[in-house]
């Protein structure tokens, strides 16, 4: 445009006649304003540094906005401007109140009534970026194609008007320059006429500790010793090197002498800039120090940036996270997050160091891994020389064992205090389990506790995902192991394989992926086994889990073993106050059942005399003899008992034809069935296919009695339906493990009253209006004469439908002869 042409001419007048700078682009800018009607244009020159944009014109723009744009940063997204100046292309932004680029500067932006920039770079003809020409408008505003060629041109124009005035202003300055160059050098500077000093600066005087009197016609070598020259340069126009200067009063210092052969006054010289380095060299030094000590540093250090970006970790860092550095480099730290800190503590953390203070605090963060870890934080500031917040640093220390230490003598105190507070053994081990899970993953998680007697675990509590077990035989159980050798044991699938390969063990139940269990031990014996598994994940619990629970078993023995005293301790005072109870009942019963068979004795025996008709004679007698047989069952019993529990009583093995045995006992219990009026109920003996083979080494009069004490039960609780009995074979098919039965359809046995049904004087009803004789010795008889023969009795009942006795023996056999004939 012809405006545009004429306002070059005029400008490349000016400059020429020598106006100065600010008055030319002053005179750009408001010429600029007439040619875009409603706009505000502003000229920002770039500094030396190339660092910050300062104010070059703009008249129209408020003062306090160009006080706060003077000296902003270049850099990307710092406003229009400083991201045109930094990427050296054209920015256009129409909103200043939306663009991501004005967010630190958009409220003065506001105060100033700007709404929209446009910035283009101003460059010089290398392309070296000079500054910057923008164009705001006070609404929001879109560029025309005509508005990007002016903005361009405008840019143009004022990029010669910098670079001449710029150029001028050194030419004018050279002289001056020059003139106090050598005595304003940091560098001491020497000429030398072959090697006698022949002019040196201000600097030279106080890097040798010599007047420059002293100096003046001084051989170089009185400074620098002949020795320490650099010959291998000897010939070279230009060259450089690290040496050792001597000063006047013999101290050495660290130089770099910079040489340039040169011509003055007329005569050939050698021009020296010597550096004294000393400061440099103890810094290098320092900063060698100090930079092993971030490296080989026993603790993590983080270096990130104003935003929290990571820009470096030492090797601490990564040999305890598990990330490399160029894996968290750029990332926030937040990537450690374990999501266990509060995030109240991370806000007080970010408002604590960006106020410049120092954080202090213990957080959990997470390994790569996924393993957790505590880490004891300091984190404080880095400030630039102007005091302004550049990075953040922090120095972590790996607290985690301790923190482990401190949970684990926590857990120990809190076991410790349980046991008074917790009401039963079940709940107690619960606790336990949910302490032990602080640290454990306790998902499956049982206490066994061992008979030696038996040789049997009984489980106290089991919280398992697969199994549920209330016993177990020891045999050659995992936990078995542990109780034989008094040791824990971690093992995962493959070595429990091979410890069974091996004979070591059995594996029974679902495989685990990994087991550890610890033994429990009491004061002279091991009590039972602490055990912890896991069916899908081998790292569960590892070596480290194993060494927590050998710290804390000692305690978790103690307490378990107090508690158990203290429940054996309620368990006998009950059996006591039961023992009382029961005695009274017992009295009772005994009172009711011998006045019964002796008031008919008694009674029928008076009525008999010389006038009692032959028949009515014979039935009182048949009542007499029945009270009289029922009253000698009743001290048989008695005696039964005290035998049995004074150890009186023999038993007189021999071998009989199993077969044959049952036959008896069913003739005889079916004279009782008679005598108790049941002769309407179905007495069925069910025997397997080859009964007939089996032999049974037993005392015949205890075992008979075993039966027809069940049988007689079954009889008396029995109104409807029928008894059964017989044996089988067990599920495994061996025959030292046959069951004998006695099965009714009876009232049935309560699940309450089946835990103590075979105790002392215990029966199915005890209040004082039941309806069934009896005085409730008969279960514990058969009771302690199975276990005499070396059986084992049980029951399986449901009320209202029936039960079903079991025992076994354990000297039953096929006769081999008649399995041979068979």
């Amino acid at each position: 445009m012809k405006e545009l042409s004429t306002l070059r001419s005029n400008i490349l007048e000016l400059l020429y006649k020598g106006t100065p700078e600010t008055v030319l682009l002053n005179k750009i800018v408001k010429n600029a304003q007439d040619y875009a009607p409603d706009s505000i244009c502003a000229i920002l020159c770039i500094d030396e540094e190339g660092k910050h944009l300062l104010h070059g014109a703009a008249p129209n723009l408020p003062d306090f906005y160009n006080k706060a744009v003077h000296g902003i940063p270049v850099g990307f997204g710092i406003g229009s401007c400083g991201t045109a100046a930094y990427t050296g292309e054209r920015v256009i932004v129409e909103d200043i109140s939306t663009h991501p680029y004005w967010v630190e500067a958009k409220e003065i932006a506001q105060k100033a009534n700007l709404a929209s920039c446009w910035s283009q770079p101003i460059k010089d003809p290398s392309g070296k970026i000079l500054g910057t020409f923008a164009i705001y408008h006070q609404s929001i505003h879109s560029p025309s194609t005509s508005d990007l060629r002016l903005i361009l041109s405008l840019a143009n124009l004022t990029a010669i008007v910098i670079d001449r005035c710029r150029m001028i202003s050194r030419l004018e300055d050279s002289e001056n320059k020059f003139k106090t160059l050598a005595n304003a050098s940091y560098e001491a500077v020497c000429i030398l006429d072959e090697d006698k000093i022949i002019e040196v600066n201000q600097r030279a005087e106080k890097m040798t500790g010599y007047s420059e009197f002293e100096l003046s016609n001084m051989s170089i070598y009185d400074f620098i010793p002949e020795e320490n020259w650099d010959r291998q340069y000897n010939g070279k126009t230009k060259y450089h090197f690290e040496t050792i200067g001597v000063k006047r009063d013999g101290t050495k210092i660290n130089i770099i002498v910079n040489v340039k052969n040169s011509i003055f006054n007329n005569k050939s010289v050698s021009l020296l800039s010597i550096n004294d380095i000393t400061s440099l060299k103890q810094t290098e030094t320092e900063l060698k120090i100090l930079s092993q000590s971030v490296i080989q540093s026993p603790v993590s250090v983080v270096v990130t940036d104003y935003d929290g970006k990571i820009e470096f970790v030492n090797p601490k860092f990564v040999k305890l996270s598990g990330y490399a550095l160029h894996e968290v480099k750029g990332e926030n730290p937040r990537l450690l997050s374990s999501g266990n800190t509060f995030t109240e503590t991370y806000q007080d953390l970010w408002k604590t160091i960006k106020s410049g203070q120092e954080w202090k605090g213990e957080l959990q963060n997470k390994k790569k891994n996924g393993e957790l870890f505590w880490e004891l934080a300091s984190i404080s500031a880095l400030k630039n020389r102007q005091g302004e917040i550049t990075h953040f640093i922090a120095v972590k220390e790996d607290i985690t064992e301790q923190k482990r230490h401190q949970t684990i003598q926590q857990i120990i105190l809190n076991i410790s205090n349980a046991v008074f507070t917790h009401n039963t053994l079940f709940d107690f081990i619960e606790y336990i389990r949910l302490e032990l899970g602080r640290l454990i993953n306790t998902t499956n998680f049982f206490v066994a506790l061992y008979d030696d007697t038996t040789e049997t675990f009984h489980l106290p509590y089991m919280n398992d995902e697969l199994d549920s077990i209330e016993s177990f035989p020891k045999g050659k159980t995992i936990s078995g192991w542990v109780v034989d050798h008094n040791t824990s044991l971690l093992a995962d699938h493959q070595e429990l394989k091979e410890m069974a390969s091996r004979g070591e063990v059995e594996l029974l139940g679902a495989p685990s992926k990994i087991w550890l269990g610890m033994p429990l031990k009491g004061p002279d014996k091991v009590i039972g086994v602490l055990a912890i598994q896991s069916y899908d994940d081998e790292n569960t619990v590892t070596e480290k889990d194993k060494e927590v629970l050998e710290l804390i078993s000692h305690q978790i023995s103690i307490s378990i073993q107090k508690k158990r005293n203290e429940d054996n301790l309620h368990k006998a005072l009950y059996q006591a106050k039961e023992s009382d109870r029961l005695k009274s009942s017992f009295l009772a019963t005994m009172s009711h059942e011998l006045r019964t068979p002796l008031n008919a004795v008694l009674g029928f025996s008076q009525l008999v005399d010389l006038d009692t008709p032959i028949e009515t004679a014979v039935d009182f007698c048949k009542t007499i003899n029945q009270s009289g047989f029922q009253l000698l069952g009743l001290v048989e019993d008695l005696f039964d008992i005290s035998s049995i529990e004074s150890g009186n009583i023999k038993i007189e093995c021999k071998d009989y034809p199993l077969a044959a045995i049952l036959y008896e006992i069913k003739d005889l219990i079916k004279a009782e069935q008679y005598a108790l009026n049941k002769t309407h109920l179905e007495l069925k003996l069910v025997l397997p296919a080859d009964a007939s083979l089996y032999m049974i080494n037993t005392d015949p009069k205890r075992f008979k009695q075993i039966f027809l004490n069940l049988l007689k039960n079954a009889l008396k609780f029995t109104e409807k339906g029928q008894v059964e009995f017989g044996f089988y074979k067990d599920n495994n098919g061996s025959v030292s493990l046959v069951k004998f039965y006695v099965k009714d359809t009876g009232i049935g046995i309560s699940d309450e009253t089946q835990e103590s049904i075979f105790d002392m004087f215990r029966q199915a009803n005890e209040t004082s209006s039941r309806k069934y004789d009896g005085m409730g010795i008969g279960l514990s008889i058969s009771k302690k004469l199975v276990e005499l023969i070396g059986g084992q009795i049980s029951l399986t009942s449901k009320l209202n439908e029936g039960s079903t006795f079991y025992f076994t023996h354990p000297n039953v056999r096929i006769e081999q002869s008649a399995l041979n004939a068979n």
